[in-house]
C-alpha cells in the first residue's frame, strides 16, 4: 500500500472513531438529563457519563448548549420521540388497506381503522408508560429547555411539525373538517397521557383507564 492511500485509511479510521466517540459522548448527555433533567448537564457530568478525558467532551461541543442541542437532534433522529412509532405503525395498516391518498372512507374501512388504531394506539401508550418512562422524561425535558432555549425551541417546533403534519394526513384521510386543529388536539392529548402518565408508578397504573381514553381519542378523530 502507498504512503498516500495509507494515510487516507489512517483518516478514515480516525474519523470513523470520531463519530463513534461523538455518539458516545451526544448518548451519555441524554442519560444526564434522565437522572438530573437539563439543568445537570455540564462537561464535566458528561465526561464521567461517557467515561471520556474532560478535554474530548470540549474538544466535540463547545459549551453546554451545544451538547444540548446535538442531545436533541440525536434524540429525534434516532426516533426517540414515541409517538412517531405508533403513526408508523398506522400508516402500514392504511397502506394495506389501500386508503392513502384518499379523503373518503368507507363505513366499513372506517371502523376497521377506529379498531386498529384503538388497539394499536392503546397498546403503544401502555408499553411506554412501562418501559419507556425515561425516554417520555426526556421528552419532557426538552419541552421546558425549548421555554428558555431558542435553539432548542426552534427543533423542536420543526420536530413537533413532522408529528402533527403526519397525523393531518390521517386526519384528512378521514375527512375531518377542521384536520390541522384536529391533529393539533390529538397530539396533545396523546402526549398529556404520556407525561402524566410517568408520575403514576408502574404497578398502579390502570390499563382499562387509558385504553378507554385512547378508544374515545381514535374514535372522535375517526368516525
Amino acid at each position: 500500500m502507498s504512503v498516500a492511500a495509507n494515510k487516507v485509511r489512517k483518516d478514515i479510521e480516525i474519523s470513523e472513531k470520531g463519530k463513534q466517540r461523538k455518539k458516545e459522548i451526544t448518548e451519555a448527555t441524554l442519560q444526564i438529563i434522565i437522572q438530573s433533567g437539563v439543568q445537570g448537564v455540564t462537561h464535566r457530568a458528561v465526561a464521567l457519563e461517557a467515561g471520556v478525558q474532560l478535554r474530548l467532551t470540549t474538544y466535540y461541543f463547545k459549551d453546554k448548549e451545544d451538547l444540548i442541542n446535538e442531545a436533541f437532534i440525536h434524540f429525534t433522529e434516532e426516533g426517540k420521540f414515541l409517538m412517531a412509532g405508533f403513526l408508523e405503525l398506522a400508516y402500514e395498516h392504511l397502506e394495506q388497506l389501500g386508503v392513502l391518498g384518499k379523503n373518503t372512507l368507507t363505513s366499513k374501512n372506517r371502523k376497521s381503522i377506529c379498531e386498529t388504531f384503538s388497539a394499536l394506539a392503546s397498546e403503544f401508550l401502555i408499553h411506554n408508560l412501562k418501559y419507556e418512562r425515561d425516554h417520555i422524561a426526556v421528552q419532557q425535558a426538552f419541552l421546558n429547555e425549548a421555554i428558555e432555549n431558542p435553539l432548542v425551541r426552534e427543533l423542536h417546533k420543526k420536530h413537533r411539525k413532522r408529528l402533527v403534519d403526519n397525523v393531518i394526513d390521517i386526519c384528512k384521510i378521514a375527512n375531518k373538517i377542521d384536520p390541522e386543529i384536529d391533529a393539533e388536539i390529538f397530539v396533545n392529548a396523546f402526549e398529556k397521557m404520556e407525561h402524566e402518565g410517568i408520575c403514576t408508578p408502574v404497578n398502579e397504573l390502570d390499563n382499562k383507564k387509558y385504553q378507554a381514553m385512547v378508544h374515545k381519542l381514535i374514535f372522535w378523530m375517526i368516525m
